[in-house]
């Protein structure tokens, strides 16, 4: 780590209560109580942060000032970077109240109360049976305690497409303002529906689904009667909002199993494909939107940016500063704040397509209950507001243009979408809802055993609806592939998809072999590198239908970072870590890049860059070597890509040198190695400047499945068809007779 403890000593001892060394046994004797401790230190730089977030669980972070939370594994780790700590009194320890059972609550009415685990449990069944045409109560999962993972499904008898919205709450057990909140919610929804207008154009228009507990075991640790032991973790002593899968840091970024809560909330969110979302939090008072696993913004940052600040701005009209003043002015988007992974606002985002972000509610986390209205009262709007959001957009049916049956389709915006910010429509009504700022869109509609549809101009505007309805036309001809990046030389397995009777399929493989079948489910050989279109022709009953996929196939080498010196006009360029891993801490790496056809230069375009900004540099040289000129911008660092770089030396090189620090790593880089300045050569097969009988041979050589090298594809398609077959030999003889 980056720190001069002996320069930062004196700011340690003037603000904290120093303990750095406490015997095994004391650190021991801290966790025995709650399995966990708060905690509070000074970090030199957001780079040291982001390596301690990798071990524990960052709670708060003012300035330098950092709260934190741990298991005693965790503190352990934390412990070896020898940085001064203040140990702090747990929130459940700093309070003089505690639960409530029922024959204790005078007035439901007020919310002013944290009830029992019983008397929860009762209350909601409660909603449920006192509206049964409104509520429904549904136990998403029983944890092994016993204890129930309730949530609240609301919506009337109105039918038509509705949007499927979630709250939840609490799912760390010592943040509970919004354990209330969230009951006080239910209630209201079901008490004003039919005589306020909002609340019933809500329930009519809205499936909304409310989860006021998603932690019961940390809430109720020292048992069902109390919340004096409320605990963040869950029974197994596991941070939950560490424990979902993360688009950056894999499927358990955490090093734990994942827990019996995440998998159930996987389950419900997998089953139920909510449009919309918010988790409720304590310790701060903020609306915190994505990403806090990435650096770079969504997609549809401006429509957060524009959503967060319609929460917030309502909120300030409704309350006193300095509530949720600070941030900027009580937004925030999450990476900037502090990062972490494993957070289940990037995995309902990224995995789920729902628009999900974290809703920091009290700075305490858990308030006297006689504050619990006056929190009520702040928010209360701003939690209808955020509901009605999931009605505006773009929203619609898709539907099967032959039957009108409803049709799962991927709906993606060209030239917007990426980290998977497209959406689905639902499988049982076809509905689908785009959230999206305000704009001018094309939209494309896409599904297995249907012909893509592509609607241009579609326009959008905040707080309104586009209703856009689509029928997809049924194709006979549709297919997949085991893979569609592959290397030289393997083979991938095609498998048409059943969309009807077909009887017969002819495919066509432009840089295959074989070049063409009619099996319904071939196997083809790519030994040469390129970008190659698929086609299928299927027939069923005397029709056909004809599906083309343009450079379905890439058939490319790739290369990670390393000490090295390739030549090549065709290749992918990693980091070390390669396409799904970050590189390593301590690199020192140099590679070249020449091109493998004289007169070319070496052209990179890099598709992804993230490497530590400050630490982790990517310098890039015009020329053989470290001594050659740098590009423009080098070296790059951060989100800083070098876009498309071209060489202009005589030798045609691009030379990269990478170096990394000591701690922290990121996802790095791709881009795609091509040549420019190649001139087309019909029939130069072996790509030798001329063209003469070893091109003819080294055309057969292809057609007959071996893998002569080099090859130029393009110079020995002499008919330009996208395949190389008996006609490029003739052609290629042609050409030597005519010289």
């Amino acid at each position: 780590m980056k720190r001069n403890l002996l320069s930062l000593s004196l700011l340690w001892l003037l603000t904290f209560t120093i303990t750095l060394s406490l015997p095994a046994s004391e650190i021991e004797q801290e966790f025995r109580a709650k399995g966990e401790r708060y905690f509070r230190f000074v970090s030199a730089s957001k780079h040291a942060l982001s390596q301690l977030a990798q071990i524990i669980s960052i709670d708060q972070v003012r300035g330098d000032t950092i709260v934190a939370n741990a298991n005693l594994e965790e503190f352990r780790q934390f412990l070896a970077f020898n940085i001064a700590y203040e140990l702090l009194p747990h929130p459940s320890d700093l309070i003089d109240f505690d639960a409530i059972g029922l024959d204790q609550i005078t007035e439901t009415r007020n919310w002013d109360f944290y009830p029992t685990y019983d008397a929860y449990v009762t209350m909601m069944n409660n909603f449920g049976s006192n509206h049964p045409n409104l509520c429904d109560i549904q136990n998403i999962g029983t944890l092994p305690s016993g204890r129930q993972l309730l949530v609240a499904k609301i919506t009337s008898n109105q039918t038509g497409p509705k949007p499927k919205f979630l709250y939840t709450a609490t799912m760390h057990g010592d943040e509970l303002a919004g354990y209330v909140l969230s009951l006080k919610l239910i209630d209201h929804l079901l008490e004003n529906y039919g005589t306020d207008p909002f609340v019933t154009r809500l329930v009519d228009s809205v499936e909304i689904w409310i989860n006021p507990l998603a932690n019961p075991d940390g809430t109720y640790y020292a048992g069902n009667h109390t919340i004096n032991g409320a605990r963040r973790r869950n029974a197994n002593n596991v941070d939950l909002n560490r424990n979902f899968p993360d688009p950056q840091a894999g499927p358990n970024p955490d090093g734990n199993p994942w827990q019996p809560e995440t998998i159930h909330f996987m389950n419900h969110s997998e089953a139920h494909k909510f449009n919309i979302s918010s988790n409720w939090h304590g310790g701060a008072e903020v609306c915190n939107y994505p990403w806090d696993t990435w650096a770079h913004l969504t997609a549809d940052n401006a429509w957060w940016y524009y959503s967060m600040r319609e929460y917030a701005d309502t909120v300030h009209a409704y309350s006193p500063s300095p509530y949720m003043r600070g941030f900027n002015n009580g937004i925030t988007n999450g990476y900037a704040w502090y990062t972490i992974t494993g957070g289940r606002q990037d995995y309902m985002n990224y995995f789920q397509q729902c628009r999900e972000f974290c809703l920091e509610l009290t700075n305490q986390k858990i308030p006297p209950p006689a504050q619990l209205p006056t929190f009520w009262n702040y928010n209360y709007r701003s939690f209808l507001n955020y509901i009605e959001q999931s009605l505006y957009g773009i929203r619609g049916v898709v539907s099967d243009a032959a039957t009108g049956d409803p049709a799962l389709a991927m709906i993606s915006i060209q030239g917007h979408d990426f980290d998977s910010s497209y959406v689905f429509s639902n499988p049982q009504t076809g509905s689908y809802h785009r959230p999206i700022f305000v704009g001018t869109y094309d939209l494309t509609f896409s599904a297995p055993c249907y012909k893509p549809l592509t609607i241009q101009g579609v326009n959008a505007a905040n707080r309104q609806t586009t209703w856009l309805n689509v029928q997809l036309e049924p194709a006979l001809a549709d297919f997949t592939a085991s893979e569609t990046t592959v290397s030289p030389g393997s083979v991938v397995n095609f498998s048409s998809e059943n969309c009807g009777p077909v009887t017969s399929w002819q495919w066509i493989f432009p840089g295959g072999v074989p070049g063409s079948s009619n099996d319904p489910n071939p196997v083809v050989l790519y030994p040469q590198g390129g970008k190659f279109d698929v086609t299928l022709i299927a027939s069923a009953n005397g029709m056909s239908d004809t599906i083309t996929k343009t450079e379905y196939i890439t058939a490319i080498t790739s290369y990670l970072m390393g000490n090295s010196t390739v030549n090549t006009c065709f290749a992918l360029f990693y980091d070390s870590g390669g396409p799904n891993g970050n590189y390593n801490n301590s690199e020192n790496f140099t590679m070249t890049f020449l091109p493998d056809t004289p007169g070319a230069m070496v052209e990179a375009d890099f598709l992804a860059f993230n490497t530590e900004a400050n630490y982790d540099f990517l310098y890039i040289y015009d020329g053989t070597n470290t001594s050659a000129p740098q590009f423009p911008g080098s070296p790059y660092h951060g989100l800083n890509s070098p876009g498309n770089l071209v060489a202009t030396n005589d030798s045609g090189a691009i030379t990269f040198r990478f170096t990394s620090d000591s701690s922290v790593t990121r996802p790095g880089w791709e881009a795609e190695i091509n040549c420019s300045g190649l001139e087309l050569l019909p029939g130069d097969a072996n790509c030798d400047g001329a063209v003469d009988i070893t091109d003819v041979i080294t055309t057969i050589n292809f057609i007959m499945g071996q893998n002569p090298q080099p090859f130029c594809f393009e110079n020995a398609d002499v008919n330009a068809d996208g395949s190389i077959d008996i006609t490029d030999v003739i052609g290629t003889v042609n050409i030597i007779m005519s010289e």
